[in-house]
């Protein structure tokens, strides 16, 4: 805490130290005794700094999350940068790769690889905004705090204000020191606050900016600015110290004469104000007299953002974010004639187009292409042309290739074959097939044979299960019964034991009654005493007969004792001497009571262990060695023992109808439906709360559904003829197929004079199953064959260059369109507003300096205005002779210390410039990245605030010491 060094060193401070750490020494000082006079509107004051102290621990707390989440963008950063880069080096391999691949499955395979590693660059740039935006949200609600905090110690300085009117003027002085450090304390932590704002808000935005560029030049613009401040607030801290050491070196004697050095001090501050005030006037006046030049510089600005979507940033005092230009600027209009029966190419339309230049430039930001739809549309169209002497693959046509398709089209062809073999069994079996009969199908022998093995299973398997059943249900009845008497015999012992605990309770409740009744009429016998005996005490001259009811009452009270202890000791026991030397224990009423309990409950356990044995006894005589559990296990191994019992084997036969149904549907393309044998073998009887097995008949299980037959039909009909034609029950002939896709050609191109061969093919591939395939790679090879010929390259060399021809002019277009309308729109505006700001150049330089040398050396000023006030004044004791509170020596270093605490700050302050300027280097250097120095700034604008609140809270708790203190001066 420097700057109240010059406090803590003094240490002689109305004879006592403040130690501003939040312990406040409270031993009233001698010389503040006289300072009498405080009112309530001291406590209240004192009750706002208290407010203010609360609302500022809220304000630290804010600040520890916004470290959090600076630390939180950070990490988001450095993720979201190593995602980009990756992202980004690996489209752009892939895009100077695709430059140079001419096959079309690998170009599409290329433009998928490129599409998704945009997509995880745009991922990262997002997930960096989202950090960002938190961060600065984050930020909003430190400075809401902050606001706050700051609110409530303004308030609490006018409630200081109007609280000195009820002081002396004394106390008034002495009280100056602690206000104007809570005051220098409060306006400190603003500015602190500022810095950090400012550093975090830079982060933020660098944190967004994935362009290592512009992430550089966001930079270097901000804190090229911050050195320069620096260095304003370095010379104002000299000029401050220079101030202090001057005041810390006077060899002044007289009081008179440090009266003099304070009226000094008041006009340097008023001179410093005065400074401010004049150039503030001046600044205002040029303003004025350039307000025309200003709103010139708007309206160039908003003409510039019109056009390219700029938005403008108030708090980088910059261009930020790209929304929409207002203008949509129209393309020129391309006409596409193509007519070249022989290329199969016949393109006759009107391509129209337009776009946002906000649109090109947030491609450029973003390092994407910029996408227009007549590029795209003439970019399609090149790839057709280049298709006409391409195959399918996009491989050049040659001799081999047309070999090679030759080859394919022969396969093709058996593949159709075998395909439409299999359409028309299965056509055939539909329309002779008697719905739901399979008895007159090939192989429905073998389904019988299956279902006489499952049917035999069954039988023995659910008899078996019978016979278990019983034998289990016999051997739980045994078992039950056995345990019910059991637990019969286990009651009836638990029940004698709590009959003999009721009667034993009883009997102690009716000893303790009897006791209690006894006890009670001694009690009352013995305050019948009490009172006669009282009353006879208080007799002056008592006679014989006085002494009579109270001795009256006495033997009464005397008979209740013996009565109640012999009725006790019978309850109880006792001792009982022999005479001998010996003693006998005679029992009493509650012991006698124990021991019958204890003696019934033991007759009662032997009883329950004998009728426990004799039951045992009854169960095996039914269960001999446990006969009925062995013979039930006996018949459960016989059904579930691995691989032989009849579960294993029922289980067997039923998967083995599953199976011969499988083979008997696949053989005619029908698909299997296995609900009957599954209802059958899974059949659950609600009766008996069980799962058994049904039998079934071989033409139940096996029955056909007509409609399943028609699905596998239209399975066959879709391979054969394509989707389109998947219910056909009669052939389609390729004669037909050419004058379906003819038709839909024709249909959608009314002025076309042709179908061209990439139409054929497309439709042939994509839209005639098995028998376009055919027709595809043949329609493909005739291509391949007219691909060949001389007269057909040079065709689509001069469509290609065409094409290009096309693509420059757009590209012309755009280049005119920025030379022509948005460098002129960006130069008017910067040519305005350089030439507005050179206007405010000096004035603003001469403005800041004069601020900085006050927030410098305002606070010194005060401080040693404070030290010379308290010094002169004057405070009385009791009996109204003046007293000194500090000597001159006091003085003297009370101002030492002042003039060390400038010199702390001098050399903060040039740390902080040096470290300013080495961070600045070392970006410019390439050495250090800049958000990696705009971390370490943030930290230390940090640390600095930290500093900054812990200066606020030593000062505040100091204030409200000495409030405390004065208050109490006035209780006395």
């Amino acid at each position: 805490m420097k700057k109240w060094t010059y406090l803590v060193a003094a240490g002689i401070l109305l004879g006592a130290t403040p130690v501003f750490t939040g312990c406040i020494d409270n031993d009233e000082p001698e010389g503040i005794t006289v300072l009498r006079g405080a009112k309530a509107e001291l406590l209240k004051a004192k009750a706002s700094v208290a407010a203010a102290s609360v609302e500022q621990i809220k304000a630290e707390a804010a600040l520890k999350l916004a470290e959090a989440e600076v630390k939180k963008a950070e990490a988001a950063r450095i993720q979201a940068i190593a995602d980009y880069e990756a992202a980004k080096a690996k489209e752009m391999e892939y895009k100077a790769e695709l430059a140079n691949i001419q096959n079309e499955e690998a170009r599409a395979d290329l433009e998928n690889k490129i599409k998704m590693y945009a997509e995880q660059r745009a991922a990262a740039e997002r997930a960096a905004q989202q950090a960002a935006a938190q961060l600065e949200v984050t930020l909003m609600n430190l400075k809401a705090q902050l606001a706050t905090q700051e609110a409530l110690y303004e308030q609490a300085l006018k409630d200081l204000a109007l609280a000195k009117n009820t002081l002396t003027e004394a106390q008034q002085k002495h009280l100056l020191k602690w206000t104007n450090a809570l005051d220098n304390a409060q306006k400190d932590v603003k500015s602190k606050a500022e810095k950090y704002e400012t550093a975090v808000k830079l982060l933020a935005e660098l944190t967004k900016t994935m362009d290592k560029t512009e992430a550089k030049e966001s930079y270097l613009r901000t804190e090229k600015k911050a050195v320069e401040d620096a260095k304003a607030e370095l010379d104002a801290a000299i000029a401050a110290r220079d101030l202090a050491k001057e005041y810390a070196e006077k060899e002044i004697e007289a009081a008179g004469k440090w009266e003099e050095e304070m009226l000094a001090l008041e006009a340097d501050l008023k001179a410093l104000d005065k400074k401010i005030a004049d150039l503030q006037t001046e600044r205002t006046k040029v303003e004025m007299a350039t307000a025309g030049e200003y709103d010139e510089v708007l309206k160039a600005r908003q003409a510039y953002m019109d056009l390219t979507g700029y938005t403008w940033d108030e708090n980088l005092k910059d261009f930020g974010e790209i929304n929409s230009s207002k203008e949509e600027i129209k393309l020129n209009d391309i006409a596409i004639s193509i007519n070249e029966p022989g290329l199969g190419l016949a393109e006759d339309y009107t391509i129209t187009d337009s776009y946002y230049y906000s649109d090109y430039l947030k491609a450029l930001q973003n390092g994407n292409e910029f996408q227009l739809s007549s590029v795209a549309d003439i970019n399609r169209l090149k790839e057709t042309i280049k298709g006409c002497a391409l195959t399918p693959n996009g491989e050049a046509w040659t001799e081999e290739n047309i070999i090679l398709y030759t080859s394919r089209l022969e396969n093709a062809k058996v593949n159709r074959d075998f395909i439409k073999g299999q359409w028309e069994q299965a056509v055939k079996a539909f329309r002779g097939l008697e719905f739901g009969n399979p008895t007159s199908f090939e192989g429905f022998d073998k389904m019988e044979d299956a279902v006489a093995i499952y049917n035999e299973a069954i039988k023995k398997y659910n008899a078996d299960r019978e016979a278990m059943d019983a034998a289990w249900d016999k051997y739980e009845n045994v078992s039950q019964e056995d345990q019910d008497k059991r637990q019969e015999i286990t009651d009836n012992w638990t029940k004698t034991q709590a009959d003999n605990q009721a009667e034993y309770e009883k009997t102690i409740a009716e000893i303790n009654k009897g006791l209690g009744a006894l006890e009670k009429a001694k009690d009352v016998a013995y305050a019948n005493y009490d009172k006669l005996k009282t009353q006879y005490d208080q007799i002056e001259n008592p006679t014989a007969d006085d002494a009579k009811p109270y001795k009256a009452a006495e033997e009464a009270y005397n008979k209740a004792d013996a009565a109640y202890i012999d009725a006790h000791k019978k309850a109880w026991g006792y001792n009982k001497d022999n005479g001998d030397g010996t003693w006998t224990w005679i029992k009493g009423s509650r012991e006698k009571a124990d021991d019958l309990r204890i003696n019934k409950n033991v007759i009662a356990e032997k009883d329950y262990y004998l009728a426990i044995a004799k039951q045992v006894e009854e169960y095996f005589k039914v269960n001999p060695n446990d006969v009925l559990y062995s013979e039930y296990e006996k018949l459960y191994n016989a059904i579930y023992g691995y691989n032989v019992g009849s579960y294993h084997m029922a289980n067997n036969a039923y998967q083995d109808v599953r199976t011969a149904l499988s083979y008997f549907n696949s053989s005619f393309g029908f698909s299997s439906d296995y609900a009957v044998i599954d209802a059958a073998y899974y059949y659950y009887d609600e009766e008996k709360q069980t799962t058994i097995p049904q039998e079934v008949k071989a033409e139940d299980v096996a029955r056909i559904n007509k409609y399943n037959l028609r699905d596998r039909i239209y399975n066959y009909s879709e391979q054969l003829y394509g989707y389109g034609n998947r219910n056909r029950l009669i052939e389609l002939t390729t004669e037909e197929i050419k004058k379906e896709i003819e038709e839909r050609y024709m249909a959608n191109n009314p002025d076309a004079s042709f179908v061209p061969y990439w139409y054929y093919t497309n439709m042939y591939n994509s839209s005639y199953g098995a028998v376009g395939k055919v027709e595809y790679y043949t329609a493909a090879i005739a291509q391949g064959n007219a691909a060949l010929q001389t007269e057909t390259k040079a065709k689509i060399e001069t469509l290609l260059a065409e094409m290009d021809a096309h693509l420059a002019a757009i590209d012309a277009q755009i280049a005119g369109y920025i030379t022509d309308v948005i460098e002129p729109a960006e130069k008017a505006y910067t040519t305005a507003y350089t030439t507005l700001m050179d206007k405010f150049t000096k004035i603003d330089a001469d403005l800041a300096e004069a601020e900085a040398q006050k927030f410098a050396k305002k606070p010194v000023l005060d401080k040693i205005n404070a030290t010379i006030a308290v010094y002169l004044s004057q405070e009385m004791k009791p009996d109204g002779t003046p007293v000194k509170s500090t000597t001159l020596d006091d003085l003297r270093a009370e101002l030492k210390g002042i003039y060390d605490a400038a010199v702390a700050d001098v050399y903060e302050r040039e740390t902080t410039l040096i470290e300013k300027k080495e961070a600045l280097q070392a970006v410019i250097d390439g050495t250090k990245e800049p958000v990696a120095a705009q971390q370490e700034a943030v930290a230390e604008a940090q640390a600095a605030l930290e500093a900054a609140q812990a200066e606020l809270k030593a000062a505040s708790e100091a204030l409200q010491a000495e409030i405390e203190r004065i208050s109490a001066t006035d209780a006395e």
